[in-house]
C-alpha cells in the first residue's frame, strides 16, 4: 500500500486545531446563553407586533358577537338582527387579519411545533365560525350552548398564548395575558347577564352558577396579575380598577350575585350594557398601556442582551480570528516558501530542462551557468537550504544533459562518418558492377552480377538509413524531375523480395529531382515492410494517382494486419516530428520513414484493408510533384535552389545517377508491367539515354567541363572514366560524331542494351527453374582464415 502523505500545512493546522477548538467552544457557550435571551426577546417583540395587533381586535369583536348571539337567542329570535349582523361583518374582517398574521413567515419562525399545532387549531375554528352562526340563526342551539361554543374559540386562543409566553419565559408577559383573560371573562359575564335580562330578568340555577364562576375567576386573575406586575406594568390596570366605571360595575355585579336563582333582576339592557361596556373599556385601555410599557421593557432588555452578546461575541470573535490569522500566516509563509520551491522545480522539469534538451538536439550552444541559475526562494532557513541543494541538483542535471547531447552528437558523427565511408565504397562498388555488367556476355554471370548489384543497392539504402539516423541528408539527388513510375520501380528495386511487388498505376506525373532519393528510400522502407509482414506467396500491390491534396501512393499487403492500439500508436508516431531513441532499435525503419516524411511534408497513414492486411497511404504534397511534361527537364528556380541537405555529400554518388539506379532495378518488373515478354532497354524505362563515355584523348577537355560547364547545385558534373588510369582503359574511344551514336567497346547502342536485357531475363528464368548452388573456387578464403 502507498504510504499516506500529508502536507506541512496540514501538520501545522493539526497542531493548532485542538487549542483552536477549545477556544471556539468556550466562546460558543458564552455567546449561546446570551443569544438565547436575545432570541426570546426577539420572539416576544415579534409576537406583540404581528399576532398581538391582530388578535386583540378579534377577541373584542368575537366577545361582542357572542353577546349579541346570546341576547338574540334569549329573545326567541324576535329581536332585531341589525347589531348582530354588523358585528358579524366586522368579525369577518378580523378573521382575515388573523389568517394573514398566522401565515407570516416572521411569526412562524418564532414558533415551536406544539405552538404551530395550537395556532392551526385556532385558525381552523375561526374559519369555521359560519357553522356556529348557522345554528344560531336556525334556533337549533340554546343560548348556553352558543355561549360555550364562542367561549371554546376564545379558550383555544388563550391556550396558544399561554404556551407561547411560557416558552419565552417572560413573567410580565404571562401576567399580562392573565389580565387579557380577565377582560374576556368580563365579556362572558356581560353576555350571560344580558341574555337573562332580555329573557325576563330571571336567572336559572345554571345561569346563576355560570355567572358566579365567571365573576370570581375574573376577580382572581385581576388580583393575582396586578400583584405580580412591575410598577410600570401594573399602574395602568390599577388606574382602570380604581375608576368610576369599575366601581359602578362592581356594585351592579355584587347585586347580581346577591340575587337568588328565579328572582327578578332589576336591570335594564341599556343600563347593563353601559355598566359592563364602561368597565371593559377601562380594562382594555389599561391593557393597551401595559403592552406599551411591556414592549419598552422588552426593548430595553433586548438592547442590553444584544449589547452583552455583542461584547461577548466581538471579544471572542477577535480572539478566534486573531488565532486563526496567526495560524494561517505562519502556515502560508511556510507553504509559500515550499510552493515557490515546487514551482521552481516544476519550471525546471517542465520548461527549462526540456527547452535545453530541445536546443541541444538542434545543435545549439548552451551555457550551463545561464540555464541553471541558483534558486533563491523562501525566507525559511530549512526551505532555503533545500533550494540550495536543489540548485546543485539542477546544475548537475543540465551538465548531464549537455554531456549527453555532446555524446549523442559524437555518436551521430561516428554514425555519419562510417555511413559516408560505407556509402562511398558502395557507390564505387556499384560503378564497378556497372562496368562488369557491360562487359559480361555469359547470361549466368550477368545474372549473378545483377544479383550482387541488387544486394549492393540494398546495402546502400541501409547506409543511407544510418545517415538519416544521424540527422544528415543521404546525399543522392537528381537535377531533373523523374517519373513517378520510375520512382516506384526504383523503390521496388531496393527491397529483397522485389519480385512480389506489383505496380498497378499508370500515372504520368513526376517527382522533383531534389526529393527523388528521399521518396525512393521512404517507399522502399514501406514496401519492404509490407512484403516482410505478409505471406511469401502473396503480392504487394503499389498504386498511385493524383488527388486533391497532392499525389497519393497506396501500398497494400495481405498479411495479418495490426491491432487498433498498435496501429494508432504507429500513425501517431508517423504524424509528428520524429525523435530517435536508441532503445527502439527494432523500429529504425519507422524512424527513417518519419524523418523523410517530416522533411518533405509527406503524410504517411496506415489502416486496415479489406484483405485483413495493411494499406499504407503516402500523400505527397503538390510542392514535390510535377506534371508529366516537366519530366526530364530542369527543375524550376525554386526547385533548383533545393536545400543544402539534399546536395550530395563528400564520397557519395553524384547527381543524375538515375541510369544506374532507378532504371537498372526497375528492369525486372518492366516486362510484367508492360505486358511484354522481352525486357526493355535502359533508355526505354525512363525515356532517356545514358550519356556516352568521353574519349581518352579529350581528358584535359573533360576536366575543364567538370569545372566550368554545366554544374548541379554548385557541384561539378561527373564525366565517365575521366579519372581512370590510362593502363586500365581497354582502348581510347573516339569521340562520337554529332548526331550519331558513340562507337567503341564501352558504347551501348539500343540493340546491345536489348541483347543484354534479353540475356539477363533468360538467365533469371533458368535460375528460377534450377536453384543455383555455387561451388567456391579453388583458393577461396571466406575472410576468417578458413577455406
Amino acid at each position: 500500500m502507498r504510504p499516506r502523505r500529508r502536507s506541512i500545512r496540514f501538520s501545522l493546522y493539526g497542531q493548532l486545531i485542538i487549542p483552536m477548538i477549545s477556544l471556539v467552544t468556550l466562546w460558543f457557550f458564552a455567546a449561546q446563553s446570551t443569544a438565547s435571551d436575545a432570541i426570546h426577546q426577539r420572539n416576544i417583540d415579534t409576537a406583540n407586533k404581528i399576532y398581538g395587533n391582530a388578535v386583540q381586535p378579534m377577541l373584542v369583536t368575537l366577545a361582542q358577537e357572542r353577546q349579541e348571539s346570546v341576547v338574540w337567542l334569549s329573545g326567541g329570535g324576535r329581536l332585531p338582527r341589525t347589531s348582530m349582523d354588523a358585528l358579524r361583518q366586522k368579525m369577518d374582517g378580523t378573521i382575515v387579519q388573523m389568517n394573514s398574521a398566522a401565515r407570516s413567515d416572521k411569526f412562524q419562525g418564532t414558533l415551536t411545533g406544539p405552538m404551530k399545532q395550537r395556532l392551526s387549531t385556532l385558525i381552523a375554528k375561526l374559519n369555521g365560525i359560519g357553522a356556529l352562526r348557522g345554528q344560531v340563526d336556525s334556533g337549533s342551539m340554546s343560548k348556553l350552548a352558543a355561549f360555550n361554543a364562542y367561549n371554546d374559540i376564545i379558550d383555544t386562543h388563550f391556550g396558544f398564548i399561554y404556551l407561547l409566553v411560557a416558552d419565552n419565559g417572560d413573567q410580565q408577559a404571562y401576567h399580562l395575558t392573565g389580565m387579557s383573560r380577565a377582560i374576556e371573562l368580563a365579556g362572558r359575564e356581560a353576555a350571560l347577564v344580558g341574555g337573562v335580562i332580555v329573557a325576563g330578568g330571571r336567572m336559572t340555577s345554571a345561569e346563576h352558577t355560570a355567572v358566579t364562576k365567571v365573576v370570581f375567576e375574573r376577580r382572581y386573575l385581576e388580583t393575582s396579575s396586578i400583584s405580580e406586575f412591575t410598577r410600570a406594568n401594573g399602574a395602568p390596570f390599577k388606574e382602570a380598577l380604581a375608576s368610576d366605571a369599575a366601581d359602578n360595575f362592581t356594585a351592579v355585579e355584587d347585586g347580581i350575585l346577591a340575587t337568588r336563582p328565579g328572582a327578578r333582576l332589576h336591570l335594564t339592557p341599556t343600563a347593563w350594557q353601559g355598566d359592563v361596556g364602561g368597565f371593559i373599556k377601562e380594562l382594555d385601555g389599561g391593557l393597551g398601556k401595559s403592552r406599551v410599557v411591556l414592549a419598552g421593557d422588552a426593548k430595553k432588555t433586548s438592547d442590553a442582551t444584544l449589547l452583552r452578546l455583542a461584547l461577548i461575541g466581538v471579544i471572542g470573535l477577535v480572539a478566534v480570528a486573531l488565532t486563526a490569522f496567526l495560524m494561517l500566516r505562519f502556515g502560508r509563509r511556510i507553504s509559500r516558501d515550499l510552493l515557490g520551491l515546487q514551482g521552481a522545480a516544476r519550471d525546471l522539469a517542465d520548461q527549462r530542462l526540456p527547452s535545453v534538451v530541445s536546443r541541444l538536439r538542434r545543435g545549439d550552444e548552451v551555457d550551463v551557468a545561464t540555464e541553471a541559475p541558483p534558486l533563491a526562494v523562501g525566507r525559511t532557513a530549512e526551505v532555503s537550504n533545500v533550494a540550495a541543494a536543489f540548485s546543485s541538483v539542477q546544475r548537475t542535471a543540465v551538465e548531464a544533459a549537455v554531456g549527453q547531447a555532446e555524446l549523442r552528437m559524437a555518436v551521430n558523427g561516428v554514425f555519419q562518418n562510417l555511413a559516408r565511408r560505407n556509402q562511398s565504397l558502395l557507390h564505387r562498388q556499384l560503378s564497378m558492377l556497372d562496368t562488369l555488367e557491360s562487359k559480361a556476355s555469359d547470361p549466368e554471370a550477368l545474372a549473378d552480377l545483377f544479383a550482387i548489384d541488387h544486394l549492393t543497392t540494398r546495402m546502400r539504402r541501409h547506409a543511407e538509413g544510418l545517415i538519416i539516423l544521424s540527422g544528415a541528408a543521404p546525399g543522392r539527388g537528381w537535377r531533373h524531375p523523374v517519373g513517378i513510375l520510375d520512382v516506384l520501380r526504383g523503390a521496388i528495386g531496393e527491397i529483397e523480395d522485389y519480385a512480389r511487388a506489383e505496380v498497378v498505376s499508370t500515372a504520368e506525373e513526376g517527382i522533383i529531382g531534389s526529393a527523388v532519393a528521399d521518396v525512393i528510400h521512404l517507399l522502399a522502407e514501406l514496401i519492404e515492410n509490407a512484403a516482410a509482414m505478409s505471406p511469401p506467396n502473396t503480392p504487394v500491390e503499389v498504386d498511385a494517382g493524383l488527388v486533391g491534396q497532392g499525389f497519393v501512393v497506396e501500398i497494400q499487403d495481405r498479411g495479418l494486419g495490426m491491432g487498433p492500439v498498435k496501429l494508432a500508436a504507429v500513425n501517431e508516431q508517423l504524424g509528428r516530428e520524429p525523435e530517435f531513441d536508441l532503445s527502439n532499435g527494432d523500429q529504425l525503419g519507422l524512424f527513417v520513414v518519419g524523418s523523410l516524411a517530416y522533411r518533405h511534408g509527406i503524410k504517411v497513414v496506415l489502416e486496415q484493408n479489406s484483405y485483413g492486411g495493411i494499406k499504407t497511404i503516402v500523400l505527397l504534397p503538390h510542392s514535390i510533384v510535377v506534371p508529366a511534361d516537366r519530366i526530364g527537364r530542369a527543375d524550376e528556380p525554386e526547385s533548383a535552389n533545393a536545400p543544402a541537405d539534399t546536395a550530395p555529400a563528400a564520397g557519395s554518388e553524384p547527381p543524375d545517377t538515375i541510369g544506374g539506379d532507378v532504371q537498372k532495378h526497375a528492369v525486372d518488373s518492366v516486362g510484367r508491367h508492360r505486358g511484354g515478354t522481352e525486357p526493355l532497354a535502359v533508355h526505354e524505362v525512363t525515356g532517356t539515354r545514358p550519356p556516352p563515355e568521353p574519349p581518352v584523348a579529350h581528358l584535359p577537355s573533360a576536366a575543364a567541363a567538370s569545372t566550368t560547364g554545366g554544374t548541379h547545385a554548385g557541384m561539378p558534373r561527373r564525366v565517365r572514366r575521366a579519372n581512370l588510369a590510362p593502363q586500365l582503359r581497354d582502348a581510347a574511344p573516339q569521340p562520337p560524331s554529332e548526331g550519331a551514336p558513340s562507337e567503341g567497346r564501352n558504347a551501348r547502342s539500343p540493340e546491345r542494351a536489348r541483347s543484354v536485357m534479353a540475356s539477363m531475363q533468360s538467365g533469371w528464368r533458368r535460375g528460377r527453374a534450377e536453384p543455383l548452388t555455387p561451388t567456391p573456387p579453388a583458393g577461396w578464403n571466406d575472410g576468417r582464415g578458413e577455406r
